[in-house]
């Protein structure tokens, strides 16, 4: 949910004119339930929705893995936490697995869509334990744009990024920061 930008209360000038204190007290009802209304939608814009309390049931967020030739994962574990404060999304994840039929370039499935952005501005940290990587020293994730996708591209010095590939086994642990899509 977004933070609104307009206040929109409700002007009922033939209630207020009227003189008539039935028509007015209906005019405050309606005046209190829209400001409660309001105070509603910015507390939860600003305060945002958190999936990952154990006690939340289907709103949990389970962080899944992919890759460009889709298949499955054999999970070991899967860990995650994300939290929504307006537009900004903060995922964090652990997920572990000893086997999969999945192949192309590694992803894990993000809880909300990614904004449109150019290139790819959302950056994340991964701590790696028993991942080949495709080349360089070192693995980040990355928002894709208008996409529910973060990618995991290996870095390093000296070397151009690229798409980690999908691998047998592994252990990613991680958090991204991005801007989500208005109203879903």
């Amino acid at each position: 949910m977004t933070i609104p930008t307009t206040i929109q209360l409700p002007l009922q000038t033939e209630r207020i004119l009227s003189g008539n204190p039935d028509e007015m007290e209906k005019y405050q009802r309606d005046l209190v339930f829209a400001i409660q209304r309001m105070y509603e939608d910015l507390a939860q814009g600003i305060n945002g929705t958190i999936r990952g309390d154990p006690f939340a049931g289907s709103e949990q967020w389970q962080p899944t893995l992919n890759g460009t030739s889709s298949g499955t994962f054999t999970y070991v574990h899967q860990a995650g936490w994300v939290v929504r404060q307006g537009l900004i999304v903060d995922a964090w994840f652990d997920i572990s697995w000893n086997g999969t039929t999945a192949s192309g370039n590694l992803y894990v499935e993000l809880p909300y869509k990614v904004a449109i952005s150019n290139q790819k501005p959302f950056v994340g940290t991964v701590q790696a334990s028993n991942v080949s990587y495709t080349t360089g020293t070192d693995i980040v994730v990355n928002a894709i744009s208008d996409t529910y996708r973060g990618e995991f591209w290996n870095v390093g010095d000296s070397i151009p990024t690229a798409n980690q590939n999908v691998v047998g086994s592994g252990q990613l642990i991680g958090h991204i920061r991005y801007i989500g899509k208005n109203d879903e």
